[in-house]
């Protein structure tokens, strides 16, 4: 079989943005690698890379997870020689001249005689043929995504450049802002509200444990005090604890071990004010039992009122004196609302 074959002309394109975007990621794993050398020591080395338009991914020799503190002077030395403006040095030489100049090259990479070296001065000297920016002001901005293990010995860290960069930075921004709303804070003052959340946390699990534990004997009382409605069992009491959290904590004590029932407490707390606590279990709370519904009936006869969600609702009673009133009428009331979803 014999023959000519013709080819035409034909163009090769490369997408401007994709390749700056590449040269960026591709200089930054360069500024990478020379940092962690710097920050965690010498015996770091390229286990591995992927260099695309979006992203950056190094993976290197280490013994364990790299800590916060040394992440953000890995991140901030990346970011100094980007901010520096350094022009980025190409040259070809031979491969012992490279190496003598203090060039680093790969682990298991097999080169010519004649070798590009990649450098920015002071920083960084590499064995590469790829492409780069011109001057490290270019890569714009560096951010570090996450640091993992991804074998014995061998870590990684993905990271972005450029505009990719910026969007994580807002979009983190974003999400911190959302976080803060929902807890009434300013993204400034979010450490502080979660260590306070934090700290009443623990307080509540303190007294939930607590009732749990009897709660000074309270709790047995009132599960052995409970009528029987049909299939559900009533709690109804009157209740000494020193708060409103504490009242919570006992509510929630009594809906676990109720297993089936409604519980309606009355209390007069330390800072001289009387309360209505009423909790639903679950089973009731989905058949439409609702404990907003029953608080607003029981404290109605007390001249009070209030609400809450379907498992737990409490209100607030002007005149301690009708409270116990209130509370013995709770069974009665009780069953009324359980007749209306039977």
């Amino acid at each position: 079989l014999s023959g000519t074959i013709r080819l035409g002309r034909a163009a090769a394109t490369v997408p401007n943005a994709q390749r700056r975007d590449t040269e960026r990621n591709h200089t930054a794993t360069h500024l990478l690698h020379a940092a962690l050398r710097k920050v965690l020591g010498e015996h770091v080395h390229q286990a591995g890379s992927l260099v695309a338009p979006d992203r950056l991914r190094f993976d290197f020799t280490h013994h364990g997870p790299v800590r916060p503190d040394a992440l953000d002077r890995i991140e901030r030395l990346v970011n100094e020689e980007i901010w520096a403006g350094v022009d980025v040095e190409f040259a070809e030489m031979s491969y012992k001249d490279a190496l003598a100049m203090g060039a680093m090259a790969l682990f298991g990479e097999k080169y010519g005689d004649v070798v590009r070296v990649v450098n920015v001065p002071g920083f960084s000297t590499e064995l590469c043929g790829g492409t780069h920016v011109r001057n490290t002001a270019q890569i714009g901005l560096f951010r570090i995504l996450g640091e993992t293990g991804v074998a014995a010995g061998v870590r990684r860290i993905e990271a972005a450049t450029g505009q990719r960069a910026f969007e994580t930075m807002r979009e983190r921004e974003r999400t911190l802002g959302r976080v803060a709303e929902m807890l009434k804070a300013t993204p400034e003052s979010v450490e502080k509200r979660l260590a306070a959340l934090r700290d009443e946390v623990r307080q509540l699990e303190k007294r939930v444990g607590e009732a749990r534990r009897g709660g000074g004997g309270q709790l047995e009382s009132l599960l052995a005090g409970a009528q029987q409605v049909g299939d559900v069992r009533v709690v109804s009491a009157i209740v000494t604890v020193a708060d409103a959290k504490e009242l919570q904590a006992m509510g929630d004590a009594l809906r676990e071990q109720l297993r089936s029932g409604v519980a309606v407490l009355g209390a007069s707390l330390a800072d001289g004010k009387s309360t209505l606590l009423v909790v639903v279990t679950d089973d009731l709370r989905e058949k439409g039992v609702r404990a907003d519904a029953i608080v607003r009936d029981v404290a109605a006869i007390a001249g009070g009122k209030g609400g809450g969600k379907p498992h737990m609702a409490q209100a607030g009673v002007p005149d301690a004196a009708r409270l116990p009133a209130a509370v013995a009428e709770a069974p009665t009331l009780a069953r009324q609302h359980l007749e209306r979803v039977a």
